[in-house]
């Protein structure tokens, strides 16, 4: 399992499953199974199988039942279901406190790691990364001692600490030497040129990425040629950026960036249409990626689980009580028909504290589900402030470049020739009302099918407004004066047919 977990997978699958007759034999072969195909790197998302471990496991084989709970825990992640990720991991790490398996517990440590970095809890992130090193350490696990400190790493990266981050790339990859892994050492010397990078040391940044081998996979290779773009980028040689953006063969989760980074060539380049068009995409790629969240905090979800488990200890109590008050109630019975009395009077208080628990109980879950919805929404508001900024952003730009290339050509307002002004005018109008389109489905369309007699002045007006553009702005877009927007904006208030307590604003984004 350990130096060749594909041929342990191999004999497992030649087993005949069907000549394990005691519960004992087929929960092990369940581990068994579920620990090569994790060791294999085959994602298994039906947790029927494991099931039959952690049903027969308990703490008469902690060991065996650390196991189980951990690689339930693994195919919850598998399958994204978060909540049900944290719960098994918690389970996995109360069996593994009563062994002496130090790989085990770094394993879950490690796992936890990840699950407050998916949350952005980097201080948590980095002390159970350090746990995790330390456990392997004490293993002499060379592979999952690299892994842990280059995960220690990412924590100081993303708390800007980059001297620490450096110093535990570095840890890693004079480890990772003895490993002859390409994928391993490709990583680290890129997590080197990334800290780098975050150090504005681009020459640095690109040593390590260029020392990066090259390993064959997709994934990886792509990384490397995106991030040295990155720097070529930063670097105004946007020819050498373009060359390795071309090697890119497959994006996966780095869709997103990939996408900015040609929007950022073009940028430089002065091509602001196709900038544009890669902005655009990447709004369309940030929303078709199925990003794996937890509900609520990981922190949350671990203080939760340990009070459910003292509840639980309390409720195994409450039974273990029963059984003795019910065995002393048979030996007593012969000899005092009050102690019988006595024993059902305390049954009884003892089951009106159970119904007391579970009331408790269920209005804890119905305030954590509060907590939950409003977490959500919160999230919903967040991401459209994100957008709206975004295009206000991508507009401002644009009205500045139409502002330059007016000022260029002078003399078509001193020859009063409005038709070119227009002309020049036409592409932006277009545009804003296209993307006020996009964002407000479809809104410009809506508005003159539902009101006839806005006119296309009327509708730019509306467009103006909702992408966030005060009276003033609004007058020298135009180019007229600051009365003629408020009056036009009253007219627009009569058509639309809006109280005088309505906000004009507030309406269309509403409409």
């Amino acid at each position: 399992m350990e130096s060749h977990p594909d041929s342990a997978l191999h004999l497992l699958r030649r087993l005949n499953t069907h000549r394990l007759y005691t519960p004992s034999n087929k929960a092990y072969y369940a581990l068994l199974m579920s620990q090569a195909l994790d060791k294999n790197e085959l994602k298994v998302e039906s947790d029927s199988n494991i099931k039959v471990a952690t049903g027969y496991y308990s703490s008469q084989e902690p060991e065996r039942a650390a196991y189980a709970w951990f690689y339930h825990a693994r195919i919850d992640q598998n399958r994204g279901n978060a909540d049900e990720q944290v719960v098994n991991l918690m389970k996995a790490q109360e069996y593994a406190r009563l062994t002496n398996n130090s790989n085990l517990k770094g394993l879950i440590y490690g796992d936890k790691a990840n699950m407050y970095a998916s949350q952005r809890q980097f201080d948590s992130m980095i002390h159970y990364n350090r746990m995790s090193f330390h456990c392997f350490q004490r293993t002499h696990d060379i592979r999952n001692s690299v892994i842990s400190l280059i995960n220690l790493g990412y924590g100081y990266l993303y708390k800007s600490k980059y001297d620490s981050a450096i110093l535990n790339y570095r840890l890693a990859g004079k480890l990772s030497l003895s490993l002859h892994d390409t994928i391993i050492l490709s990583t680290v010397y890129r997590s080197i040129g990334s800290a780098y990078y975050q150090k504005k040391q681009y020459r640095e940044a690109l040593y390590y990425y260029q020392l990066a081998p090259v390993t064959g996979i997709e994934m990886y290779d792509s990384n490397k040629w995106y991030l040295m773009a990155k720097v070529y980028v930063r670097s105004g040689k946007t020819d050498s950026a373009r060359f390795y953006m071309n090697l890119i063969t497959g994006m996966h989760d780095l869709a997103p960036d990939y996408y900015k980074q040609w929007q950022s060539i073009y940028e430089k380049e002065g091509n602001l249409k196709a900038a544009l068009h890669f902005a655009n995409k990447i709004n369309l790629v940030k929303d078709s990626i199925n990003e794996r969240k937890l509900s609520v905090s990981f922190a949350g979800l671990e203080k939760k689980y340990k009070y459910q488990g003292l509840q639980l200890e309390n409720e195994h109590l409450n039974i273990i009580n029963k059984q003795k008050s019910l065995f002393l109630l048979f030996s007593l019975f012969v000899l005092s028909i009050f102690a019988i009395t006595v024993l059902f009077y305390r049954l009884n208080v003892n089951k009106k504290q159970l119904t007391s628990q579970n009331e408790l109980l269920a209005k804890e879950i119905a305030l954590a589900q509060n907590e939950k919805e409003k977490f959500e929404k919160e999230k919903e508001n967040n991401i459209l402030l994100e957008k709206q900024l975004k295009l206000q952003a991508i507009l401002l730009l644009n009205i500045e470049q139409h502002r330059m290339n007016s000022i260029k050509r002078p003399g078509l307002w001193k020859n009063g020739l409005n038709e070119i002004k227009s002309d020049q005018n036409t592409p932006f109008y277009e545009e804003l009302i296209a993307c006020m389109d996009l964002e407000y489905h479809d809104i410009s369309h809506r508005l003159l099918k539902d009101f006839t007699t806005l006119t296309t002045r009327d509708i730019l007006v509306c467009c103006l407004l909702l992408a966030g553009f005060d009276t003033g702005m609004i007058a020298t877009i135009l180019d007229v004066k600051l009365e003629s927007v408020t009056k036009h904006r009253y007219r627009l208030r009569v058509k639309l047919q809006l109280q005088s307590s309505v906000h004009l604003v507030d309406y269309l984004r509403l409409y």
